[in-house]
């Protein structure tokens, strides 16, 4: 079996060249909306997992034309309000199509009774479920700001009001867009850190190796790390 390769989104990973990754070696998991910048180079990837039912919603069309991807073996998303379009190609590709809400639900699966969650650390919980034994990161950065584009909508919900040019939260400029809709400001503290250590936490319970390439602090402490360009 492979191994597993998880792109976080971070922006340590501007002018990464993913065509350098070993496709012998490694299956590749890409997050959220980097759909976006692997299409557009011509890029290929085994896995998607996306579980803010807010950003799903808002890029519905895009995760759908991924769906109808022959090459991609399995989608983790959640069950947001999606629409009857949307749910008929759904149903089409149910063979390859997973549910966070419903593996919450199983106790033979990493993610039954999770505490916090994040797209992050599911990606992780989502690689020890599809049975890897060996799982690298990168990307995985660990420190979002908020760069100030967004305007709040009635549902409390932000929308991007404007191209972002050099948002440092993302590997590439185009990862949000103008109309895009983005979850409101959660008021869990350390939700994010939180959540990927309770994914270490249980990936050491399973059994599972995990590697960390970042040149940033990222998770050092928790994750062993070694600088990016180490990667192969």
């Amino acid at each position: 079996m492979k191994e597993l390769l998880i792109v976080c989104n971070g922006g340590s990973l501007r002018n990464f060249d993913f065509k350098s990754i070993d496709r012998d070696k490694y299956d590749i998991m890409i997050l959220g909306l980097a759909f976006r910048y692997f299409r557009k180079h011509k890029l290929d990837y085994d896995y998607y997992c996306g579980v803010d039912a807010v950003v799903s919603k808002s890029s519905e069309w895009e995760i759908c034309r991924e769906m109808k991807q022959k090459n991609i073996k399995c989608l983790l998303t959640n069950k947001c309000q999606w629409s009857n379009e949307s749910i008929k190609i759904m149903r089409k590709n149910m063979h390859k199509m997973g549910f966070i809400e419903d593996l919450q639900k199983k106790d033979d699966t990493p993610f039954y009774d999770t505490k916090k969650w994040t797209t992050g650390s599911s990606a992780i919980l989502f690689g020890i479920y599809l049975g890897y034994k060996i799982i690298s990161l990168i990307g995985l950065d660990n420190d979002y700001v908020n760069v100030g584009q967004y305007r709040e909508r009635p549902d409390g919900t932000r929308e991007v009001w404007r191209d972002i040019k050099n948002n440092p939260n993302y590997f590439f400029d185009e990862y949000e867009r103008c109309g895009d809709v983005k979850n409101k400001p959660n008021n869990v503290e350390n939700l994010h850190s939180d959540a990927i250590i309770e994914s270490v936490d249980i990936a050491h319970r399973e059994k599972v190796k995990l590697i960390n390439y970042n040149y940033k602090e990222s998770f050092k402490n928790h994750i062993f790390t070694y600088e990016l360009n180490k990667f192969k």
